[in-house]
């Protein structure tokens, strides 16, 4: 993946471009998990942020963590802040949301520092034709489509839930395939100009941490 140039800090109050959002499960050693917890969870819990920033969550930020875990926050794609971290049954979960992409390289970062831990995200942002997951068997992110269509923009397990409900909206009968749907999708717009919205289907990607 090609990075967009964004470790630079943004402003306060500056709104977050073209946003990224990742959801993250860890799992693994459990002196490990609670060790990077306990990172977080301080960090977050600080009376001032580790660093001066200009985000709108400093004590959560990214490079924050970067700089407790050793390493420059200017080497490492941190452009945003982290939220809803939890631990519960051995599972570390956080969310986060970031400039442009998601910040992978945070994620690579905590790998090296904590090798017995196994990583899980699924991510996902504005403008992008594809999602991303490395839960090849929907261990923890089960979700391979969005579909974002009147009235809902909603999350789905398989294409026969996708194909089944566009079919229903659009008033003909499709194949529970991929193609299918793209291809009553793009016919139905080019034929009903007055619709009240595009209907627009996203697949997740499987790939590997290591490719992101």
């Amino acid at each position: 993946m090609i990075w967009r140039d964004g470790r630079d800090l943004v402003t306060s109050q500056q709104k977050m471009s073209n946003p990224a959002f990742m959801s993250v499960c860890i799992e693994g050693d459990r002196r490990q998990i609670r060790s990077l917890y306990g990172k977080m969870l301080r960090l977050q819990n600080r009376e001032k942020p580790l660093i001066d920033n200009g985000f709108y969550h400093p004590k959560r930020w990214l490079g924050n963590l970067v700089a407790r875990l050793g390493s420059n926050y200017h080497e490492v794609f941190c452009r945003g802040t982290w939220d809803y971290l939890q631990l519960s049954q051995g599972v570390l979960t956080f969310s986060t949301e970031t400039a442009w992409v998601a910040p992978f390289e945070v994620l690579h970062l905590i790998e090296r520092v904590y090798p017995q831990l196994r990583i899980y995200f699924a991510a996902d942002g504005d403008g992008w034709d594809w999602y991303l997951t490395n839960d090849r068997v929907g261990r923890y992110f089960k979700s391979r489509f969005e579909l974002d269509m009147p009235p809902d923009n909603e999350y789905y397990d398989t294409i026969d839930e996708v194909a089944a409900l566009v079919s229903a909206y659009i008033g003909q009968p499709i194949a529970p395939t991929l193609d299918a749907v793209h291809a009553a999708i793009e016919e139905c717009e080019d034929t009903n100009e007055d619709l009240d919205a595009y209907i627009n289907l996203r697949e997740y990607k499987i790939v590997e941490l290591s490719e992101v």
